[in-house]
């Protein structure tokens, strides 16, 4: 079995338009959480260029029972306390990151 370096876990949703703003406050607060919690790395909250409603909130985790913990914790439960502000159920990824290259884009 291969070892994992990392869970990316991603979580995509759409807000209603009228309730954007609050959806965001939310949301943040769930971001501020999810970065203090245990083997938290980075996290993202993406717009969409073609939707504004259209989120993608994306976290790294150093192993995947410390997503799970999280995804399972009285703050994540505020996040799905959320769903009257949204257009539809959120989908959450999971992908388990056996390897990472990352390198500098440079210019001419």
């Amino acid at each position: 079995m291969t070892a994992v370096n990392m869970l990316l876990a991603t979580i995509s949703f759409r807000a209603q338009p009228h309730k954007r703003s609050e959806l965001l406050s939310a949301v943040d607060d769930i971001v501020e959480h999810m970065r203090q919690a245990a083997g938290s790395g980075r996290c993202r909250l993406l717009v969409d260029t073609e939707d504004p409603n259209s989120f993608t909130l994306i976290s790294e985790w150093q192993l995947p029972h410390d997503a799970d913990a999280f995804f399972e914790s009285r703050e994540f439960q505020i996040f799905k306390g959320t769903r009257i502000l949204l257009r539809e159920e959120a989908v959450l990824v999971r992908d388990e990151v056996v390897s990472r290259v990352t390198s500098l884009i440079r210019g001419r």
